[in-house]
């Protein structure tokens, strides 16, 4: 009679920590990337014993009632709630988030709450960082797994390629021109384009093509930068211009492509007005565009400055202001800033000279053009390779569109990440780069996993070692998006009123075990 009393109390506590496991639920029902868990109940046994008759088994079993020997977690999918902040991630599919703290212990979690801090870290509401893979210049990883950072800051990236993309086009049916190249003439070329480059400061610098049709299938293409002409450069021998052939159905003839017009360059030719205040002249005839003044001396005082013709006899700042006239006959140069009485100012000019009609072949997607240098601090010449492969001459307007792979400094401005977990900056130069591949982890057997608050989990042994494989390979990572709770509220209050109904029953066994019990007392009396 006794024991019944022991059978229900068990049943009591058995249900007392039901309700304690659907309290959890029930209060977690907000809580980001909360894991529902469920009781499971087993049996006691007071009394077991077994007999046989005629070699039959006779079985005489009390049970002691129940408790829960353990619980186990739902790690199904929860719904997905927009928030519109870049860096509120979400998985979608299996895995789990690795996040470390600064002892350098690795959690795991599903909810993706994740900022930048200060210093360009993506950490949790806990200040954990999250973990992955940084990358290289290319996009490929790099590296073993670490706390990912966002630099703060990009740092400049010289120009070095240049790629003319389809749908660069030449219009065929353009006149075809004779006359002698010159920048200051637009009667000497049928096409001009410009965008911007950058040296190893991040300074930028106007590069400008024009294209000139010398004949059936024919053009010369002439690059400036700051209007100072660039010349092609072949194994040291530097030419004025890219011969480019095309064939008959518009498409480039790659084994017909030359640089035309070999010229000579004098570099870093000083020159004095001792003769003739403010008149400077030149020790070879300039190709006219090609003059570059890269600096001035001003009774002994020196001036760095970027200063090149026009093509049309103007000397020009890099505002296109006027500072000055050359004449091409004679070379001569006349700067009036420098008109005193001075008579010991200088300049020091970059410029080609002495043209020759020489050729030499080369490759259409390696055509290597040898700038100027800036007089600025940045790492000179101004060396770009350009790839012409991808440029059509067909009868249609002219189409200009060209890659370069330079960018001046850049500040942060905002984070994103891609569905297979690629962690981009954006950045105020224009720029967005690939910083970092978030990482994934998985476990065989989740319900060695461990909750340690915090949404936070952990293996109940460390030789339990997780898969770990870059985002978007077992889920996507939705980026404005947080997993929610998967508690069924409905199925949590059908259990809520089942482990009621179950406590009051066990309850109910206790009180008549106890009305039996004063019953069998009642026969004394």
């Amino acid at each position: 009679m006794i024991q019944s009393f022991y059978t229900g109390n068990a049943g009591l506590g058995a249900n007392r920590e039901w309700l304690s496991v659907i309290s959890d639920n029930i209060a977690n029902v907000n809580t980001i990337g909360f894991k529902s868990e469920r009781a499971n109940f087993e049996d006691l046994i007071s009394k077991s014993l077994t007999t046989f008759a005629n070699g039959s088994p006779k079985n005489y079993e009390i049970g002691g009632g129940s408790f829960v020997g353990s619980t186990t977690k739902d790690f199904s999918q929860g719904s997905l709630m927009n928030t519109n902040t870049p860096t509120d991630l979400a998985l979608d599919g299996e895995g789990f988030f690795m996040v470390q703290d600064s002892q350098g212990l690795t959690y795991y979690t599903r909810a993706g709450q994740f900022r930048t801090n200060a210093e360009g870290d993506l950490i949790n509401l806990n200040g954990q960082r999250l973990l992955g893979w940084m990358l290289d210049r290319n996009g490929n990883i790099s590296g073993a797994i670490r706390s990912i950072n966002v630099p703060n800051s990009m740092e400049p990236s010289q120009t070095t390629q240049i790629a003319f993309k389809e749908p660069t086009n030449l219009d065929s049916r353009v006149n075809v021109i004779s006359a002698p190249f010159n920048p200051g003439d637009s009667t000497t070329f049928n096409y001009v384009n410009s965008f911007t480059t950058y040296d190893s400061l991040g300074n930028p610098h106007i590069t400008s093509y024009y294209f000139q049709r010398t004949g059936t299938n024919t053009w010369n293409v002439y690059k400036l930068i700051d209007g100072t002409i660039a010349p092609v450069d072949v194994g040291g021998t530097l030419y004025k211009s890219v011969r480019l052939s095309f064939n008959s159905d518009g498409t480039l003839d790659v084994n017909n492509i030359y640089a035309d017009t070999q010229v000579t360059l004098a570099s870093n030719e000083t020159q004095g007005d001792t003769v003739t205040d403010g008149y400077f002249t030149l020790a070879n005839l300039p190709v006219k565009g090609s003059v570059h003044i890269k600096s001035y001396s001003d009774s002994g005082t020196p001036y760095i400055v970027n200063w090149h013709d026009d093509g049309a006899g103007k000397i020009v700042d890099e505002n296109g202001e006027v500072v000055g006239e050359i004449d091409y006959a004679t070379g001569q140069i006349r700067i009036p800033l420098l008109e005193d009485t001075d008579n010991t100012d200088t300049i020091t000019v970059d410029y080609l000279y002495n043209e020759t009609a020489a050729t030499a072949a080369v490759d259409p997607t390696q055509v290597t053009f040898s700038g100027y240098d800036p007089n600025n601090g940045a790492s000179v010449p101004l060396t770009t390779t350009e790839n012409f492969k991808e440029i059509r001459q067909v009868a249609s307007d002219f189409i200009f569109y060209a890659q370069q792979d330079g960018y001046a400094k850049g500040d942060l401005l905002s984070v994103a990440v891609s569905e297979d977990g690629i962690v981009k900056g954006v950045y105020s130069n224009g720029q967005v780069k690939d910083i970092a591949r978030i990482a994934i982890a998985t476990f065989k057997d989740k319900e060695i996993l461990v909750r340690k608050g915090n949404n936070l989990y952990l293996p109940n042994s460390q030789t339990y070692t997780p898969i770990i494989v870059p985002g978007g390979v077992i889920s996507k990572i939705r980026s404005g998006f947080l997993e929610l709770s998967n508690v069924d509220i409905s199925r949590e209050f059908i259990n809520l009123i089942t482990a009621q109904r179950a406590y009051q029953a066990n309850a109910r066994t206790i009180t008549t075990s106890d009305q039996v019990l004063q019953e069998t007392m009642n026969i004394k009396r």
